[in-house]
């Protein structure tokens, strides 16, 4: 079923959730005067048999843990909202740009939304047959299996002219260009089914790829050349932007997991201590700088080949960094990798970008993949209040 403006319902206060790490976060949002505030939040560590390479293997424990968290954040409210909104991550996300020239029957009437709509919903069924190669051949399972779970909308022209509202327009020729977010049905209903029989009303499932640039929009970095790098505790996610346009990702199956095992390998000590040597990194650096070269050697030319892998001549202004354990011996070394690979000079590197006012007790690296979905479902209530706002950054989430 596509999305149309109109389905979206008035989902003030609502709860954002990420499971995708090793610890549950959650917060709990409340939208006022188009305003996002934070009223409630946790974080509960989750054990690690509930995951396989950071996919959920265990419903029931999993269920429970995020019920946990849940009840936490809400223990000061009079009432736990019932809506959730999920952020996903997953090596098994399949994107798809579709350019679209669409001929206007007449320039005399005005652009409005169900016109939008309309051309998105054509363009959807195009681009699912599209993905159907690229789904074949790096998941082994075909394009009837895929659903699709995010339309973005990255840029539109009117008769030539590149336009931020087309709404109210008149003329003739719309040129937009659209990414299409596709996951594993069989991963989408998991989560639907866990949201299920908590009994939370699923919202909607974001990818990470697509909320994680929003936290810079009203920034003054949105309109340059900006690398996005999360590190995850399986994954790690590399999202490349230009001139404020999403123009590729890449979700790749390693990080702390492999640090974790090379060290625990070459050292024999429990994960306790490994995790110690992780959060204390800067301190324990030359002691173990043999091993952790080499793995972040491995780890850093791995993020090389998916830069080149979605734009080859991509030259890098600003990094933005999240993980949870962020220290300056890897916004060193990871600097300096990327500068000898050529992607990039003097770059200016983040690792806190939330410039919403009202959250900057939330802009720390554990949160910002949390935060950045709730921004993300924000700016779409934003629009459904009105149309005008923002038009051509508004994400365009699916529903049952």
């Amino acid at each position: 079923m596509s999305f149309k403006i109109s389905n979206i319902l008035d989902y003030d206060t609502f709860i954002a959730l990420d499971i995708w790490s090793f610890k549950i976060k959650v917060l709990v949002c409340k939208i006022e005067w188009q305003d996002l505030k934070i009223i409630g939040s946790s974080s509960l560590r989750q054990s690690k048999k509930d995951m396989f390479e950071w996919e959920i293997t265990d419903i029931s424990s999993i269920s429970k843990s995020i019920n946990k968290a849940i009840t936490k954040a809400c223990q000061n409210l009079i009432s736990i909202p019932k809506d959730i909104i999920v952020l996903y991550n997953s090596s098994e996300l399949i994107y798809d740009f579709t350019s679209v020239n669409y001929i206007r029957k007449s320039k005399e009437w005005l652009i409005t939304m169900k016109e939008i709509d309309e051309m998105i919903e054509d363009v959807e069924l195009r681009s699912l047959e599209k993905i159907k190669a690229k789904t074949e051949n790096r998941l082994g399972i075909v394009e009837a299996e895929m659903k699709l779970l995010t339309t973005a909308i990255t840029w539109i022209y009117v008769d030539g002219q590149r336009i931020s509202n087309p709404i109210g327009f008149g003329w003739k020729n719309i040129k937009f260009n659209l990414i299409n977010i596709f996951c594993p049905i069989s991963r989408f209903l998991t989560i639907k089914n866990i949201i299920r029989d908590l009994n939370y009303n699923l919202i909607s499932v974001v990818p990470l790829a697509i909320s994680l640039p929003k936290l810079i929009e009203e920034s003054p970095y949105n309109y340059d050349t900006n690398l996005f790098i999360d590190f995850g505790y399986s994954k790690t996610t590399v999202i490349l932007q230009n001139n404020s346009e999403i123009i590729g990702f890449n979700v790749l199956n390693i990080w702390l997991s492999i640090i974790e095992e090379e060290l625990k390998n070459h050292l024999n000590k429990g994960y306790l201590d490994i995790e110690n040597i992780m959060s204390s990194m800067d301190e324990k650096y030359e002691e173990y700088k043999k091993i952790i070269d080499e793995t972040y050697n491995f780890i850093f030319d791995s993020i090389r080949v998916a830069i080149d892998d979605v734009e080859k001549s991509f030259f890098i202004k600003n990094l933005f960094l999240s993980w949870a354990w962020i220290n300056e011996t890897i916004k060193k070394l990871l600097l300096e990798s990327l500068e000898k690979n050529h992607l990039g000079k003097h770059i200016v590197m983040l690792d806190k970008f939330l410039f919403d006012e009202n959250l900057v007790e939330y802009n720390n690296n554990a949160l910002l993949p949390v935060a950045s979905l709730a921004k993300a479902w924000k700016e779409l209530m934003a629009v459904k209040k009105d149309p005008l706002v923002r038009i051509l950054k508004y994400v365009i989430y699916k529903y049952e």
